[in-house]
């Protein structure tokens, strides 16, 4: 597992203050595309290598399972937690957070099915492992079965072994095209926006990520990679953030 090698070699002695390890949780467009990999890109790449230089930061990037991606960064293991994630209760319970940087994020799934009519309320539905729409079924006390990836998720959905699919626009934009698959609704995550996760024990670095956001937010960087990878432009976002409280 390479990821696993890139912490050994980096936890081997103490890092430098201007050191920090870059976590994603998988392949989660357009946010992040091959995390893990020198091909990795996307809007939280952007984001996150744009911080690193203002910061004077040198950043290194591995890729985490999802299931335990917050402990991990919690236990310290890791500085920043990134790729689309959203601000959620249960996730600021262990961690931190930036203003969010996308306002509501990803704030519905669809349902994916294999048929236009599904029974939704006794359907087995897989999850991408530990996000919100694994978090979102389990509110609504649905059967839930969990996935390390959405793409192994729709894979089970394709071969039968669950009936539905609930995941992200980008789950149904892989198969939208096709034959035998069939967006049946959408439903809410309840996403505060997406943001960058750091330890509660590291309140610094989450005060210098917040700065450095807000001059990339006023000086009109991230509308320029909002438009490049989201097509669309939300303005100063970090201006309207007034208290992550608020997001509950």
């Amino acid at each position: 597992m390479k990821w696993l090698a890139a912490l050994l070699t980096l936890m081997a002695g103490p890092l430098a203050a201007e050191d920090l390890i870059i976590a994603t949780g998988g392949h989660y467009p357009p946010y992040i595309f091959a995390p893990g990999t020198p091909d990795a890109i996307g809007l939280d790449k952007d984001i996150v290598d744009e911080i690193c230089d203002r910061g004077g930061f040198t950043c290194t990037w591995v890729d985490l399972p999802m299931d335990n991606i917050f402990e991990r960064l919690a236990a310290g293991e890791v500085d920043i937690v990134t790729g689309g994630f959203g601000y959620s209760v249960e996730r600021d319970a262990i961690v931190d957070f930036t203003c969010p940087y996308v306002r509501s994020g990803e704030d519905s799934g669809d349902f994916i099915a294999r048929t236009p009519e599904v029974d939704l309320v006794n359907a087995r539905i897989g999850v991408l492992v530990g996000s919100l729409y694994e978090s979102a079924m389990r509110k609504a006390n649905r059967e839930v079965i969990t996935y390390p990836t959405e793409e192994a998720a729709l894979a089970a959905l394709a071969s039968g072994d669950i009936d539905v699919v609930f995941g992200s626009h980008n789950a149904w934009r892989q198969v939208q095209d096709t034959p035998g698959f069939f967006d049946v609704g959408d439903y809410p995550t309840f996403s505060g926006g997406s943001v960058l996760g750091v330890a509660e024990t590291a309140p610094e670095l989450l005060t210098t990520l917040d700065d450095i956001l807000a001059d990339m937010s006023a000086d009109g960087t991230l509308s320029r990679l909002q438009v490049q990878w989201l097509g669309e432009d939300q303005g100063d976002v970090i201006a309207q953030c007034q208290n992550l409280d608020a997001l509950t």
